[in-house]
């Protein structure tokens, strides 16, 4: 009795022996596959990143350079270009101003308070064709004839009204207008002007001097007028 109990405890640990060993096996193997696969994805994706036609980066030398002196900052502190730029010594930086080809630039901080008020004040009167001879200096009011008469001649839009014989102004096509970089010399100004309407563009050149207190328009000058994109 005892000789079959022991045979039976014996096939029982053989038995369990048998079957960790079997486990363990197929643990190993399924990790390898695992090892394995993992290996594959890296190799692929390796692959992949070496075929890609990766461009060189633009200023690499400028964006990673390490900047250790500005105006400021004691010089033993480091400072990164991101750092910097967020710092009081980038806004000593000047400003870049939009430039319009055949144009120029459209930097108008030398147009002082005054005389963008006349300017504003005769560009608003030229497009609603209201009366602009308060913005005349002395005996220019036929500058101001003269203006009308060529903006006519290159405004070939201008036409009668649909409820009068008369013809439009010319420039009551425009809708808005804005300035250039002036040229000043003195206590005169010279200020490109564009009007702008849903058809047409005209560049205008505006002279304007100082006569007693007042800033006053003494010529002016229509460079040229072209179609407005998609007109």
């Amino acid at each position: 009795m005892c000789a079959k109990s022991l045979r039976s405890v014996t096939l029982t640990v053989s038995f369990a022996v048998c079957f960790l060993a079997v486990s363990a096996c197929s643990d190993l193997q399924q990790g390898k596959r695992a090892e394995d696969d993992a290996q594959t994805l890296r190799a692929l994706a390796q692959a992949m990143a070496e075929s890609v036609p990766w461009t060189d980066e633009l200023e690499r030398d400028r964006l990673t350079a390490t900047v250790s002196v500005a105006d400021g900052v004691d010089r033993h502190v480091l400072l990164s270009p991101l750092s910097f730029l967020a710092g009081a010594a980038a806004r000593k930086v000047p400003p870049v101003y939009p430039f319009l080809e055949g144009f120029g630039s459209l930097d108008t901080t030398l147009i002082v308070p005054d005389v963008k008020t006349v300017l504003d004040g005769f560009c608003d009167a030229v497009c609603r064709a209201e009366n602009a001879d308060s913005f005349m200096a002395r005996g220019c009011l036929y500058q101001l004839a003269l203006f009308y008469r060529d903006g006519d001649l290159v405004l070939p839009e201008s036409s009668p009204d649909a409820d009068s014989d008369e013809k439009k102004p010319a420039f009551s096509f425009f809708d808005t207008y804005f300035y250039g970089q002036p040229y000043v010399t003195g206590e005169t100004y010279e200020v490109p002007v564009r009007f702008v309407g849903e058809k047409r563009s005209m560049d205008v050149l505006v002279f304007l001097l100082k006569e007693g207190d007042a800033w006053k328009i003494d010529e002016l000058r229509i460079l040229r007028a072209e179609d407005v994109d998609g007109a």
